[in-house]
């Protein structure tokens, strides 16, 4: 069921690029190659995004986004090789995207995550994932949502303060209306 199911499209924060190459060569595993991946990161812990620009890891000068958590300065040659193989899309956002997301999804799912995570629920709650799925896409997006370590419920107001971030819905997709649309 499961593998039938969840065909069109993933998102996941790049990190330090293990993750995101166990998730890919676990996709590989189960036959899901034509299932694109969208890695996510934030401007100023971008170094998967510069590594798939130059075709090799590449180091990240400084890191200067909130998300900590996402802060390797190069990732290794085997994400980037996975990368390439499987021709994973690297996108990014801002931080104030990424934290305006975890608030968001706060309040949607009463669960607390990094901005790491918000970068990468940033892709779904922007419909920036529609770029990536067909657009009579009815199967699942999956997204890997996996840390909330370094946050706690004052960091996350005092980001959303510090960065002026709209706790309203506004114009964005919440979750539930993506995955029922």
């Amino acid at each position: 069921w499961y593998q039938r199911r969840v065909r069109e499209s993933s998102g996941i924060n790049a990190e330090y690029g293990g993750l995101l190459s166990g998730v890919s060569r676990g996709m590989s595993r189960a036959q899901w190659d034509h299932v694109p991946i969208v890695a996510m990161e934030t401007h100023g812990a971008e170094s998967f995004n510069l590594a798939m620009k130059a075709g090799k890891p590449t180091k990240l000068e400084k890191l200067t986004s909130i998300a900590k958590t996402l802060g390797a300065q190069m990732v290794c040659e085997n994400v980037v090789s996975e990368g390439l193989r499987r021709k994973i899309v690297s996108e990014l956002t801002d931080d104030k995207s990424a934290v305006q997301c975890c608030w968001w999804f706060l309040r949607d799912h009463q669960m607390l995550v990094e901005p790491a995570c918000g970068a990468t629920l940033s892709v779904v709650y922007s419909g920036d994932i529609s770029k990536h799925i067909p657009e009579d896409n009815t199967d699942p997006i999956v997204l890997v949502i996996c840390g909330g370590a370094t946050v706690d419920i004052e960091t996350l107001q005092g980001l959303v303060t510090s960065l002026g971030v709209d706790t309203e819905l506004g114009k964005c997709y919440t979750l539930e209306k993506m995955t029922n649309e």
